[in-house]
């Protein structure tokens, strides 16, 4: 009988989940949007990536803020 396996996400350990924030070229604003400015989670760098492209590549359609915004994060100017 064929054996299902679930391909959740890795583990990456706490280690591998932040990194010091210095390690990155951030503006002031995408500082601002860390929980500790000291460093940043895979979540945060998601986010900024994606406001990152979002500007690069006029991209239209929902603002990445009110997408952040309507799933409780905050994002200051």
């Amino acid at each position: 009988m064929p054996v299902r396996h679930n391909l959740g996400s890795p583990d990456v350990g706490h280690t591998l989940a932040r990194r010091p924030s210095a390690e990155f070229a951030l503006t002031a604003a995408e500082r601002k949007l860390l929980k500790n400015p000291d460093w940043i989670d895979e979540e945060e760098a998601a986010l900024i990536r994606a406001l990152r492209e979002e500007e690069e590549h006029g991209l239209t359609g929902e603002n990445i803020r009110d997408f952040a915004h309507r799933h409780g994060r905050r994002l200051k100017a």
